[in-house]
């Protein structure tokens, strides 16, 4: 999914319960690619807000996801839109499993325009299912698809106000 960046896919052995998923990433600018220092990560379990942290001078997160709960994870800075994603959790595992699924997700963000709606980003940008026994992620492609256009578009169309601006204001 382009909105939330590169994503890749690897298994390592660590935690003594079921397969858990580790999700790790950047949050970067939108536009400089620049990682953002001081970014609001905020992890929901099930409707309820479990954890929250900033991101460091490299803007990175690191999360590990308990098994059987529908997670949204925000990202969010001031002066730029709010985004997230949505992990669904729940399924059988292997009893003894020692298993990390790590899951690296870059989320992109960008400056707030003034006088431009950009409420279409409070849904998630992308929905996954992790299960616990394969230790597998898989991402909505249907979800993704209805999603994808709206947000290239207003993303695009953000980024090009943008530009105006500082090229009227330098």
């Amino acid at each position: 999914m382009r909105t939330l960046g590169f994503l890749a896919l690897c298994l390592v052995a660590l935690h003594a319960e079921a397969a858990r998923l580790h999700l790790k990433g950047n949050v970067t600018d939108a536009a400089s690619r620049e990682p953002l220092e001081g970014a609001l990560v905020r992890v929901y379990r099930n409707g309820v807000k479990e954890h929250a942290f900033t991101t460091g001078a490299n803007g990175r997160y690191d999360i590990v996801l308990e098994n059987g709960a529908d997670y949204v994870i925000r990202f969010s800075m001031p002066g730029h839109v709010t985004k997230c994603f949505g992990i669904d959790t729940h399924g059988p595992a292997w009893e003894g499993d020692v298993s990390t699924a790590m899951v690296e997700v870059e989320m992109t963000l960008f400056e707030r325009v003034e006088d431009m709606d950009l409420s279409f980003f409070d849904m998630p940008m992308g929905l996954a299912r992790f299960t616990p026994m394969t230790g597998f992620l898989s991402w909505n492609r249907e979800y993704e698809e209805r999603v994808q256009p709206e947000a290239a578009r207003l993303t695009a169309e953000a980024l090009q106000r943008r530009d105006q601006a500082l090229a009227k204001n330098p």
